[in-house]
């Protein structure tokens, strides 16, 4: 009886929890487009390649012809595969909001029920759950980071040889919700690793459905990246990657690996510091006063601390190859392997932030299950410390800033509408069509102080845009446009020469903004090579700045009048390139 009432309590821990997760979703509703999301690596780029790789799925040919004058498709590879159902359906913002509740469910779900594995204790599983799943991992990388959690646990059924057939189906279905390149290759090295350890015990026999579990997620992750491969391998695609020309910047060993193990990395950040001191503290206590604080449950405590130490020992190794990855040694030697030397090895601390989680759940079990007299105590450290880590999770998360523009309409945040033009853009069209009789497919354009991916958004056809695996030449080409503006500002010829992964009409008078608000600012003195751009078939610029010398550039603007609506972030310049004698 006393077993069925931990699980009823449990469970209703657990659909508490859900219900939390699917009220947070309250404040998308009421915001619609106009809600806050992640501009960055998500807006500016992904959501794009979602778009384009939907609107060309049964396509036969090869390339996307309105983004950079018809790249081929695997300059736009999308980090989640089988969501590009959802944008094949639904208008991308619908799609991008089920995509973001997927994977916030997902990682709700998995988290709770992988912690459930570690401790029958509800409470800590829902705490664990919470704070996993307001991570501020960013959405149209699917479930590379928030299904994580899901994943362990199905590799722990099958370890155990219980519910095979759900987890080889998560299995495959987190290959195709998740990329290769971003974190699938460390799961699969992860799984080496592991079947090479069953292998030194002989115990693969025993455990033979992770290896059948392995080969399904590298046969799954094979066929939705054959034309990457492909190209890679100079199969597919005779083209060189502009990635040959990346340079790439060592960092100091042990500032690096100290740092990820305290923080991981720009991409992963999981505010996990806390629970890295934690850790620390109750490891600790463990090993050097565990019949002290244990009481009657010595054994339960070595069991735990086995696997919080085995934990640690595995991050803390995984935070080791990636800070040697990035040692001056290894970056001198990747920097002689062609496309290849742009693959991040550091990547890989994307599979540790679900196991910091599960070293949290292990703690707080710890500090539950010691004798009484230490057990308050505990609790009056943790408590505050728990608080703390809400606070700075929720202070991080998307919801936050929705809530905000909700109670304060002054608040000035970028929304997904105002990032993409919405209600601008499409005046732009009418705009031309009416003035010049072309439709979007009969012209191209670039953009200044605009997001390329705000007009590619709209379809138009450009010359300009985000991408981390296109053709060379045309990074050269280009480049000839742009190259004044370089020549007047180091910083920003470093960036597009040795990185080169925006191609955008840069202007140095402001280096770095790729986002201009209404009367603002303008260009005084902008330097483009407009014969070049004109050469490479662009016919119009649209500009959130007035640009003082656009005669000089052999620019017209249209009808000297800007584009806007009351709540727009931008004012959009038309600007259109005359012909050159």
């Amino acid at each position: 009886m006393i077993f069925k009432i931990k699980k009823l309590d449990n469970k209703q821990m657990f659909y508490a929890g859900l219900a939390m997760v699917i009220l947070s979703y309250i404040p998308y509703l009421l915001l619609g487009e106009n809600s806050i999301v992640p501009y960055h690596d998500q807006l500016d780029g992904e959501i794009i390649a979602y778009i384009y790789q939907a609107k060309y799925l049964f396509s036969k040919g090869n390339t996307i012809p309105e983004f950079l004058n018809g790249a081929s498709k695997t300059a736009l590879t999308v980090p989640a595969p089988l969501a590009l159902i959802l944008f094949k359906i639904f208008s991308p913002f619908l799609a991008y909001m089920i995509l973001q509740f997927s994977c916030h469910v997902v990682s709700y779900v998995g988290m709770y029920f992988l912690s459930l594995e570690c401790t029958d204790n509800g409470i800590i599983a829902l705490i664990a759950a919470m704070l996993f799943t307001y991570i501020p991992f960013l959405p149209l990388y699917g479930f590379s980071q928030y299904g994580a959690p899901c994943l362990i646990l199905c590799v722990l059924w099958l370890y155990r040889g219980v519910h095979k057939c759900v987890s080889y189906f998560y299995i495959v279905l987190y290959a195709m919700m998740s990329s290769l390149i971003l974190c699938g290759f460390a799961w699969l090295g992860a799984g080496v690793l592991w079947v090479g350890i069953l292998g030194l015990r002989k115990q693969l026999k025993k455990h033979k459905e992770i290896v059948a579990g392995m080969c399904l997620m590298l046969s799954m992750y094979f066929l939705e990246n054959i034309s990457l491969i492909g190209q890679i391998l100079g199969i597919t695609e005779s083209v060189i990657s502009h990635k040959s020309e990346y340079v790439l910047n060592s960092k100091p060993f042990w500032s690096t690996f100290t740092g990820y193990l305290k923080n991981n990395d720009a991409h992963s950040s999981d505010n996990h510091v806390w629970i890295f001191y934690l850790t620390c503290f109750v490891m600790i206590l463990l090993w050097c006063g565990i019949k002290y604080v244990a009481g009657q449950n010595l054994d339960g405590l070595i069991i735990q601390r086995k696997r919080i130490t085995s934990i640690f020992i595995f991050i803390s190794l995984v935070c080791l190859i990636a800070a040697f990855s990035e040692n001056s040694i290894i970056v001198a030697a990747r920097g002689r392997m062609g496309t290849l030397k742009a693959f991040q090895l550091s990547r890989i601390l994307w599979i540790t932030s679900a196991f910091w989680y599960v070293e949290l759940v292990l703690c707080l079990d710890v500090l539950w299950n010691m004798r009484s007299r230490m057990k308050y105590a505990m609790y009056m450290v943790s408590a505050p410390l728990l608080m703390y880590a809400f606070f700075i999770t929720l202070k991080a998360s998307m919801i936050k800033p929705c809530i905000q523009e909700i109670l304060l309409p002054e608040y000035e945040t970028i929304s997904y509408s105002d990032y993409l033009a919405i209600g601008v853009m499409e005046q732009v069209e009418t705009h031309i069509q009416e003035k010049d009789g072309l439709t979007k497919e009969e012209y191209k354009v670039a953009s200044i102080g605009i997001d390329p991916s705000a007009a590619l958004y709209h379809g138009f056809y450009c010359v300009d845009g985000y991408s981390n695996n296109y053709d060379l030449e045309y990074k050269h080409k280009f480049r000839e446009v742009i190259l004044p503006e370089l020549e007047r500002n180091e910083w920003l010829k470093s960036y597009y020469d040795d990185w080169g992964n925006r191609c955008y009409l840069f202007f140095s008078e402001i280096p770095g903004y790729y986002n201009v608000e209404k009367n603002s600012a303008w260009i005084n003195n902008l330097q483009l090579d407009t014969k070049s751009l004109k050469n490479l078939g662009c016919d119009y610029i649209l500009s959130a700045l007035y640009i003082v010398n656009a005669e000089e550039l052999n620019l017209e603007w249209m009808d000297e009048r800007t584009f806007e609506t009351e709540n727009s972030y931008y004012q959009i310049f038309i600007y259109k390139i005359k012909k050159f004698d």
